[in-house]
């Protein structure tokens, strides 16, 4: 297997002036609390939508109101971060599918998982563009991250002859942007495969 670059540090630069409406504290008895919520907050953002009461994603959490809002003082500041925890994981879990196997299975969990939380991103999406604009930086940080994955993930599927040499890291972007979009919380684990199984076949060199 074609060696793989090492991946960035997800962290490198975030702690000091990256402008969020919240941020993880450093106490950990604090960040098991935040990260709990987090995690509340995504299946109730799933399951019921970005209005969700934030008094059910506390009792979810296993915590307090007071301790939600010490966190996230709005619903924005909720919403921005699990929206951050969502790109991350993807991020995460796609170079490590990198680092210990082929491109092309790698690109694909890429690809399904962007799917997999499409439906529940766009209204989170929809919630930052409201309370922040669209320069709101959870934005762009997801949006380089996600290149140096696609770029990483392409060179090594050309090296090994898995993808066509005509491809180009924006294409992946592009092509895992227009799947997100058709995507509805109704999809099933089976056509999301079956719908990234065909674009990765457009990928692949011609015989």
């Amino acid at each position: 297997m074609a060696a793989v670059p090492d991946a960035p540090d997800p962290d490198a630069g975030a702690a000091e002036g990256r402008r969020t409406l919240s941020r993880r504290p450093v106490r950990a008895d604090a960040a098991r609390n935040y990260d709990k919520l987090v995690v509340a907050a995504a299946e109730l953002f799933h399951t019921d939508g970005v209005e969700v009461a934030l008094d059910k994603v506390a009792a979810e959490a296993g915590v307090g109101i007071g301790t939600l809002y010490r966190h996230f003082p709005n619903r924005a500041a909720l919403v921005e971060a699990t929206f951050r925890n969502y790109s991350d994981q993807i991020i995460t879990d796609g170079w490590r599918a990198l680092e210990s196997g082929p491109a092309d299975a790698a690109l694909t969990g890429v690809f399904e998982a962007y799917m997999a939380t499409a439906s529940t991103k766009r209204g989170m999406k929809e919630a930052i563009l409201a309370a922040v604009g669209d320069e709101a930086p959870v934005f762009g940080e997801a949006r380089e991250q996600s290149r140096d994955l696609m770029t990483a993930i392409l060179a090594a599927g050309q090296r090994d002859g898995v993808f066509r040499d005509d491809i180009e890291p924006a294409d992946l972007s592009r092509l895992v942007g227009g799947l997100s979009m058709t995507c509805v919380a109704q999809d099933t684990e089976e056509t999301r495969r079956r719908m990234v199984g065909l674009v990765l076949d457009g990928l692949r060199p011609r015989t």
